[in-house]
C-alpha cells in the first residue's frame, strides 16, 4: 500500500500542469498613445511541471525569433508564476543563467552590459516581492530605448539600451534560448 501511494505522489508531482490556462491581457499600454497585443504565450516546465508562463507582446506578424529579439520597437514580455516553487531567488539564478544563453556566450558582449544587468536583477531582488502563484512580472521594452520592470503593476525601474532588450529577450527568444518550445509557442501568431 505504501508503494502504491508512494507511486501515485509521484507522478501527481511529475504530471504536467499545462491543462492550466494562463490568463493574460489582451494588450499592453506603452506611454499614453500606444497599445501592444499579445500575440501568444508558452509554458516553461522543467522535469514536466509548470514554473512560469511568458506571454510575448508585439505589433505585427513577424515570427522569425531572432528578429523579434533584435527588434528595436515596442514589445513586452510578462512572466507570470504558475508555482510556488518558482521562488525569486531561483528566478534571478535562471535570469542570470539565460543572459549568457540568449547572446550565445558572447562573453565580450556581456562585458558591456554587466552593469545593466547585475542593475536589472538587483532590482528585482531588493523588490520585496515573491512571485506567488500567478504573479505577473514584465519587462516593456519602449520606443525610449528602455526597459521597463514592473512586478504586478509597480515599476521597479528602467534600464537604458537595445543592446540590453536584445540580451533579455534573447533568454527566451535567442536559437540558443533554454526551451525551444516555450519560444516557438509564444512567437507563434494566435489564432483569435
Amino acid at each position: 500500500m505504501r508503494k502504491l501511494f508512494s507511486l501515485i505522489i509521484v507522478i501527481c508531482l511529475t504530471c504536467p500542469v499545462f491543462a492550466e490556462k494562463v490568463k493574460y491581457d489582451p494588450e499592453i499600454k506603452v506611454g499614453e498613445n500606444l497599445t501592444i497585443p499579445l500575440r501568444n504565450y508558452g509554458v516553461f516546465a522543467p522535469a514536466s511541471f509548470s514554473l512560469y508562463a511568458i506571454g510575448l507582446y508585439v505589433e505585427g506578424t513577424e515570427t522569425d525569433n531572432m528578429k523579434l529579439k533584435d527588434a528595436d520597437r515596442p514589445m513586452a514580455i510578462r512572466l507570470v508564476s504558475l508555482s510556488s516553487l518558482l521562488g525569486m531567488n531561483r528566478l534571478i539564478k535562471e535570469l542570470r543563467r539565460g543572459f549568457s544563453y540568449g547572446m550565445d556566450h558572447d562573453k565580450e558582449f556581456l562585458k558591456t552590459i554587466q552593469t545593466r544587468i547585475d542593475t536589472f536583477l538587483n532590482m528585482l531582488e531588493k523588490c520585496g516581492k515573491k512571485p506567488k502563484k500567478y504573479a505577473k512580472i514584465t519587462f516593456l521594452y519602449n520606443s525610449k530605448h528602455e526597459t521597463e520592470v514592473y512586478f504586478e503593476s509597480t515599476l521597479l525601474g528602467k534600464i537604458k539600451g537595445h543592446d540590453f532588450k536584445r540580451a533579455l529577450f534573447g533568454i527566451w527568444f535567442n536559437n540558443n534560448c533554454a526551451d525551444k518550445k516555450l519560444r516557438d509557442e509564444a512567437i507563434k501568431i494566435r489564432k483569435k
